[in-house]
């Protein structure tokens, strides 16, 4: 951050300041007049002991009233990062969603596959599964994309309150299934 080359401060300007904004300035400015060096927003957070957000956002209103002009700069840190990042060899290659599948997961498929609109108690009753086994299954599953989860539109008559989820499989699930069952997807 560089203090901008300006020959005085009006009085107006520094009280338009919140207490904090002008703690924040004050430390820049020193920085820069009796120690010769720019001001990184990770040391005036550690010394005003705010988070880095919280000095970036004050930093933001300062330069808004034209006291203080901020340049972004990568820090040391993030170009040793990011040189590290570049140097690595490549990731090892994934393994597939279909060989990734779990016999349960496979079941739940193949469930949502014949049957529309399932709920999750309907899931668990019919696989013999337990409520929060088929919770974590169905939410991995929405998560590759391999199925969708909707609220019920169909209101039953003696049912208070906000209606069920219902589970469905999405055109990329059948895709793997039909990879699943040894099948190759139909082409379009």
């Amino acid at each position: 951050m560089r203090a901008l080359s300006r020959d005085m401060i009006s009085i107006e300007e520094i009280r338009a300041l919140t207490a904090r904004q002008r703690e924040v300035l004050t430390i820049v400015v020193e920085n820069k007049l009796y120690k010769s060096k720019e001001t990184e927003i990770g040391e005036l957070a550690t010394e005003l002991g705010v988070a880095p957000s919280q000095v970036y956002r004050h930093l933001i209103e300062i330069e808004k009233s034209d006291l203080l002009k901020i340049v972004v700069a990568p820090s040391i840190k993030a170009t040793q990062l990011y040189e590290r990042m570049r140097l690595e060899p490549p990731a090892p290659k994934r393994q597939a969603t279909t060989e990734a599948m779990s016999e349960t997961k496979r079941d739940l498929l193949l469930y949502l596959d014949t049957n529309l609109d399932a709920t999750m108690l309907e899931l668990s009753e019919e696989l013999r599964i337990s409520d929060s086994s088929v919770s974590q299954h169905l939410r991995v599953l929405e998560i590759l994309g391999l199925v969708r989860k909707t609220r019920s539109r169909n209101p039953t008559p003696n049912r208070r309150g906000v209606p069920p989820y219902i589970f469905n499989i999405t055109q990329h699930g059948k895709v793997v299934l039909q990879q699943l069952r040894g099948l190759t997807p139909p082409e379009e």
